[in-house]
């Protein structure tokens, strides 16, 4: 018999990165788009974490949640899990005169992915993954797809085609495998 979970998220980016992965497991990854309340902490984990409960509770599903945060290393971790309200009220521009006069452009991009069973029990897991910040913004996108540059990369994700984009995240976010794989071998699900 298929495992079910719920993936809530209205990215649906992050959506078809997930179900690629869970494919090739014995689940099912069903779909939820849902606001769900975030709470004010700057461990994405945390977020993550009540996220995924209060959407379990809801719902009454067993369910997973992934939350980012980026951390610039120059401004002290900022924005963190706030990501979502920086790129609604900032902009590109706005980010780079925030590291005039500074060397260290290092961003580290984490993700959180938690289950929460719908009797409150937790698993996390955690990528992290270290970008640049480029100089000037380029091509279209939010705040950050405009000026992050991944590792392997000479220019932001804004530039890469959506595909590309697709298929970086399904090489660096193993946290999807590592879920699937804790799922489909957990007798609680």
């Amino acid at each position: 018999m298929m495992k079910q979970v719920t993936m809530v998220t209205g990215n649906l980016g992050k959506l078809k990165v997930a179900k690629e992965i869970f494919k090739d497991y014995n689940i099912e990854l069903l779909h939820e788009n849902m606001d769900t309340f975030e709470i004010q902490s700057m461990d994405v984990c945390e977020v993550s974490k009540y996220s995924a409960l209060y959407a379990s509770k809801k719902l009454n599903k067993d369910v997973i949640k992934s939350d980012v945060g980026y951390y610039i290393e120059e401004l002290n971790g900022f924005p963190g899990p706030f990501l979502r309200y920086i790129n609604e009220t900032l902009t590109s521009s706005d980010i780079i005169k925030m590291m005039e006069g500074k060397t260290n452009r290092k961003i580290i991009l984490k993700e959180c992915l938690t289950y929460a069973s719908k009797d409150g029990k937790i698993k996390q897991f955690i990528n992290e993954e270290e970008a640049t910040l480029s100089n000037k913004p380029y091509g279209i996108g939010t705040t950050f797809d405009k000026i992050v540059i991944f590792k392997e990369d000479t220019l932001p994700k804004s530039m890469k085609t959506e595909e590309e984009n697709y298929k970086h995240f399904e090489k660096t976010l193993t946290i999807y495998n590592k879920m699937a794989e804790y799922l489909e071998s957990s007798k609680e699900v």
